[in-house]
């Protein structure tokens, strides 16, 4: 008896499936035909994802370094002006993965924050304290992720009333120095000079490294334009305890005038004649102006200038020659010195 197979009882019973593409291919049409369309699709969508991870971007490996402690602020300081506690700090590290500076304030119990400013600021302004009441501050750092640094140094302060502001502030010009005073504040009092190439506005550090105890300054004198200043009394304290500032005095180096030149002497020889003086006491005299007698008349005119205490002359002429001599200050010329006559 012929066997027969379960397909083929099943088409004798009127079933006929549809034939697969294997079974009608066979090897060749069938298994063959779809492992080539698997491999073709497969490196179609390999090649797809290397276009598209090349037009992304290369990422780099996950870091933590976002979540690494910020460095603590440094140099913490404190100045107690008139009605304010500034407070300033340091910071030295990268900014970028930091956010912002927490202030803490302790009077009688722990610290307690009072203020928070953005990652560009290293200062704070406290209006809200109490004259006779020891506070202390701290600062620390936030980062983005919210980790938060270590303290800051700690610094201690106790207001008190503060000094009244110096009066009656002048100036005088040196020959290279510019000399500055003002009446005492009291007996107690230091003082502190601030000085600005723009009016009414003020660095918070003064000029003199320490506090000074004499009503009088000293400082380098400057030309280059208008120079402002102005004085604060204050205690002396381990911080600084300011009272308001000093009216405001304008040095102003238009207005320098030199000492008239003086000392002349007069050598002559066969063919030229030299006129030399002393030099102008004062370091920011630029030069000098030589003017010479027409007539009485016209009186003096310009003849030449000189960066030198001299000039010479060099045609002969057998005639009376008379000068007057100018030093040039930044702006402003002394008054002419006294006539040098000189038979040449």
């Amino acid at each position: 008896m012929k066997a027969v197979s379960a397909r083929q009882l099943k088409q004798d019973s009127g079933y006929n499936p549809p034939l697969s593409p294997l079974s009608k291919g066979g090897i060749k049409g069938g298994y063959q035909a779809s492992s080539c369309i698997v491999y073709r699709a497969s490196f179609l969508l390999f090649a797809a994802c290397l276009i598209l991870t090349s037009s992304c971007g290369k990422k780099g490996p996950p870091t933590l370094k976002a979540y690494e402690k910020p460095l603590a602020p440094a140099a913490l300081k404190a100045t107690l002006r008139e009605d304010r506690i500034i407070l300033s700090w340091a910071y030295s590290s990268k900014k970028e993965n930091l956010k912002e500076f927490h202030i803490l304030r302790a009077e009688d119990s722990g610290f307690q924050k009072i203020a928070s400013v953005s990652k560009d600021e290293s200062s704070y302004a406290d209006f809200n304290f109490r004259t006779g009441v020891p506070y202390k501050y701290k600062v620390v750092a936030r980062s983005l992720k919210k980790v938060l640094s270590n303290d800051s140094n700690i610094i201690a302060i106790k207001p008190e009333a503060v000094p009244p502001a110096p009066k009656n502030i002048s100036f005088k010009v040196g020959n290279d120095a510019l000399n500055i005073s003002w009446e005492s504040a009291g007996e107690n009092a230091l003082y502190n000079v601030y000085r600005s190439s723009e009016k009414g506005k003020y660095s918070i550090n003064p000029i003199n490294k320490e506090p000074l105890t004499a009503s009088k300054y000293s400082d380098t004198l400057e030309t280059g334009g208008p120079v402002y200043y102005t004085i604060r009394s204050l205690l002396n304290k381990e911080f600084r305890n300011e009272g308001r500032a000093s009216g405001e005095i304008e040095v102003n180096p238009s207005t320098f005038i030199p000492t008239k030149p003086e000392g002349f002497q007069t050598v002559a020889a066969d063919d030229k004649a030299v006129i030399i003086w002393k030099e102008a006491p004062e370091t920011w005299v630029t030069k000098y102006r030589v003017y010479e007698k027409v007539n009485e008349k016209d009186g003096f005119k310009l003849v030449r200038e000189s960066v030198t205490p001299a000039f010479t002359l060099r045609e002969k002429t057998g005639m009376k020659h008379i000068y007057r001599i100018t030093a040039v200050g930044p702006l402003k010329e002394s008054e002419p010195s006294e006539m040098i006559a000189v038979d040449f």
